[in-house]
């Protein structure tokens, strides 16, 4: 009998305590499960620079300035290994925004040489990643480029889209991680009073 009620007791006193974690738990579980919307945005760009180097020794730097609709006006830098045979170029670009945020991604030029001086180049940007605000963007933009191969200007412009990943927000996880904890420690509580008696 003795046994029955100290049995009856923990459960009791651990169902007071154990209902009101577990449902802080669940309220922070909701809050975990926020994220940062996914966004597709319709992008434009338009860059005029130049660039220089020497094909026989890549890579060839290029910089310009311009925008990238509807994000803002852009710095542009890029490298360039061409392969002479094909016309083709590969390389890296990062745009940068006035407010210091970065896009970056790989490149692909192709250029029709038979316009020469004036060349023509589609251009194939795939943004890989960004910083700051532009974390997570990524997407492919396509355009054209034509460059002056005399006095190493050009102009380029293009569309495409950029989108963004939804990523759970640093305090959510926090969150959540606090409610895991506290209903791991009712648990652990509970087997602990259990075995003892």
């Amino acid at each position: 009998m003795q046994l029955k009620l100290e049995l009856e007791r923990m459960c009791n006193v651990n169902s007071r305590n154990f209902l009101p974690v577990v449902a802080c738990a669940l309220a922070l579980s909701f809050c975990a499960a926020t994220t940062a919307p996914a966004e597709t945005i319709n992008a434009t760009y338009s860059l005029s620079g130049s660039g220089g180097g020497d094909p026989l020794n890549p890579p060839l730097i290029g910089n310009a300035t311009g925008s990238l609709l509807p994000l803002g006006s852009v710095i542009w830098s890029d490298q360039v290994f061409p392969d002479l045979s094909t016309g083709a170029g590969i390389g890296t670009f990062k745009m940068t925004l006035t407010d210091g945020d970065t896009l970056f991604g790989t490149l692909l030029f192709q250029g029709d040489f038979s316009k020469f001086p004036l060349v023509p180049f589609t251009q194939l940007l795939t943004v890989t990643g960004g910083t700051g605000a532009l974390l997570y963007y990524h997407g492919t933009l396509t355009g054209l480029e034509i460059s002056n191969q005399l006095d190493g200007t050009f102009t380029s412009s293009g569309a495409g889209t950029l989108e963004t990943t939804p990523t759970p927000e640093p305090s959510s996880l926090a969150l959540f991680g606090s409610g895991l904890v506290a209903v791991a420690g009712m648990v652990s509580k509970r087997r602990w009073h259990y075995h003892r008696g």
